[in-house]
């Protein structure tokens, strides 16, 4: 079951994004770029460490336990879908009465992060790519909080969350100390 918009969903893009971004930019050599780059601060803000590379991975790892029980638990609730697409189908008409194009957004942070692990490319170009992608990141989420200012939409969010997330629990007993988990390496990964 794949819904584009759905809450738990975009949980996990949000938590998926800096990590992708650290990947992304991972193999960037910050020390040249730091030597080129006319605002030093905002690449040296971009430095990816060693830890916060493993760490990245470790976020992948349980991500990807995560969205293989939530797969099962989907498919052994069909009410959960849904409910899933009832949040979805409310979720879009606000993203359309508001004029929003996420997906277009969405592809460029795709292409950027293609664009960025490319060896031949020059330190200034891709200073231009890391901020491209913050700007694309900073504006998806002031779409979804304004989406999510709509009392009736946010309480329809935490609900399907809350429904999702019991059912994963309630399906795999390993639930809740992976998102536990997850939620320590995101704290650490910010660090």
């Amino acid at each position: 079951m794949q819904t584009k918009t759905s809450s738990l969903k975009t949980k996990f893009l949000k938590l998926a994004v800096p990590v992708a971004l650290a990947c992304a930019f991972a193999a960037a050599p910050t020390v040249a770029m730091a030597k080129d780059a006319p605002n030093a601060s905002m690449v040296a803000s971009q430095k990816i460490t060693a830890k916060q590379q493993h760490v990245a991975a470790e976020i992948g790892k349980i991500q990807q336990e995560l969205a293989a029980i939530r797969v099962k638990t989907l498919k052994a609730n069909p009410q959960l879908i849904t409910e899933m697409k009832a949040y979805e189908t409310a979720f879009n008409n606000k993203v359309k009465a508001l004029g929003y194009q996420p997906e277009k957004l969405i592809k460029r942070a795709q292409e950027i992060q293609i664009e960025a692990t490319k060896k031949d490319i020059s330190n200034d170009k891709r200073t231009a790519l890391i901020k491209e992608f913050t700007t694309i990141r900073t504006t998806l989420e002031k779409q979804q909080r304004s989406i999510l200012n709509d009392p009736a939409i946010s309480k329809q969010d935490k609900q399907v969350q809350d429904d999702v997330i019991n059912a994963m629990k309630k399906q795999d007993s390993k639930t809740t100390d992976l998102l536990k988990q997850l939620d320590q390496l995101v704290m650490q990964f910010k660090k």
